[in-house]
């Protein structure tokens, strides 16, 4: 299990590869793979290094990465995370990326074409979950180098696929809900709007934030394990709407994909005091929360995030290949936030990881960068430039 502890001391080649990650791309794509050159002029490329790092391994490889949903901001930013990770290997030929656009099936098929054309490794976001699976391992025993990430699909290491590569989803959860309970003082009713039905991150949060409230006098109201939102910025909002019209009271909500708790504006056109919010992190929470408390001191509207994780990609793209190109994933990934501060996510060899708490309100710990967007990320290891055009759509 990876630490989530910021980093304070490595050994020296280790820590050098490792504070690579991420960085100046984009200013020239001199040195970039002539493929990710050709991507938005080279912005998201990764600055050239010495040495390749040791997962790229040796063998010229084509990648791709099968998103079961693309379009909103963090799956932008994750994007482009990937892009800038690949990019660090001289022998990856060719990157594609494909859209599921919500459906299972073409998510299927998007695989199918992947292999059909001969890619050498594919990441893949299994939004659907385990109806996945067969066209993943179809994959896997057809000699590609596939790595399922983030959501769940079964099946195992090796026998199915080449790696899973995750995250501690239920220790989010646990982290999220012991903040709740402390800023809440141990009661009132709060509401979880989680991913597409049935989503292992989204279930495995939710089993987080029970533990967390056990014992407690917190209620909880809406759906469970969670309001189904597909992580879709428009079903969210009407998902919060009809909550709000519910309930007369919310006092906590918590959400993966969790500014459009505010973007919405769903509290303030209801008259309605925006609610303590937990969940991943975003440009927008901490700059609202500074216009609320400058505007008023004793304004009441408090947040805590962890990192919403764009990078966890990086180290999925690591594993896929490794395992096409004669690599080794044996250097730890560090990840960069928007003030500096750095945060070992995985050691050497790891496949789930920890994540690390970015704002917490209450204790003064607030990220707002005025160059970014509301939606934007401050835990994404990607320059401002980069960020900002991802979001923009320049991918």
């Amino acid at each position: 299990m990876a630490s989530s502890r910021a980093t304070q001391m490595l050994p020296g080649i280790a820590l050098a590869a490792a504070l690579l990650v991420g960085g100046a791309g984009g200013a020239s794509a001199a040195g970039a793979p002539e493929w990710c050159a050709k991507i938005a002029g080279g912005l998201y490329c990764h600055a050239p290094e010495p040495t390749p790092p040791h997962f790229c391994g040796t063998k010229k490889i084509s990648i791709a990465l099968a998103d079961g949903f693309a379009d909103n901001g963090w799956r932008q930013q994750t994007t482009a995370a990937g892009i800038n990770e690949a990019s660090r290997c001289p022998n990856i030929t060719s990157w594609t990326h494909t859209d599921g656009q919500g459906n299972t099936q073409k998510s299927i098929s998007d695989i199918q074409s992947l292999v059909a054309k001969g890619v050498n490794a594919i990441v893949v976001f299994p939004d659907a979950g385990p109806a996945m699976l067969p066209a993943i391992r179809d994959a896997f025993k057809q000699g590609v180098a596939i790595v399922p990430y983030r959501a769940r699909v079964g099946g195992k290491d090796g026998r199915d696929y080449t790696a899973f590569v995750g995250t501690d989803f239920k220790n989010d959860g646990v982290v999220w809900g012991q903040w709740l309970v402390g800023a809440l003082k141990g009661q009132g009713t709060v509401a979880y709007l989680g991913g597409p039905a049935g989503t292992s991150e989204s279930t495995e949060k939710h089993e987080g934030l029970k533990e967390a409230f056990k014992g407690t006098n917190i209620k909880w109201i809406g759906q469970e394990p969670f309001e189904v939102t597909n992580w879709d910025p428009s079903v969210m909002a009407k998902t919060i709407a009809a909550l709000i019209a519910k309930y007369p009271r919310i006092d906590g909500m918590v959400a993966d994909l969790s500014v459009p708790i505010l973007t919405s504006g769903a509290f303030p056109r209801a008259n309605r005091p925006l609610p303590l919010v937990a969940g991943e992190d975003a440009n927008g929470f901490g700059c609202t929360w500074q216009k609320l408390h400058k505007e008023d001191p004793k304004a009441t509207f408090q947040f805590m995030t962890t990192s919403a994780e764009q990078w966890n990609i990086r180290l999925a793209i690591q594993w896929a290949v490794a395992a096409a190109a004669g690599g080794k994933v044996d250097q730890p990934l560090v990840i960069t936030d928007t003030k500096g501060g750095q945060h070992v996510v995985a050691e050497p060899g790891d496949k789930i990881v920890k994540n690390f708490v970015m704002d917490d309100s209450l204790k003064g710990v607030v990220f707002c960068d005025p160059r970014l967007p509301e939606s934007a990320g401050n835990g994404t290891s990607l320059t401002i430039d980069q960020v900002l055009g991802a979001l923009k759509g320049g991918l």
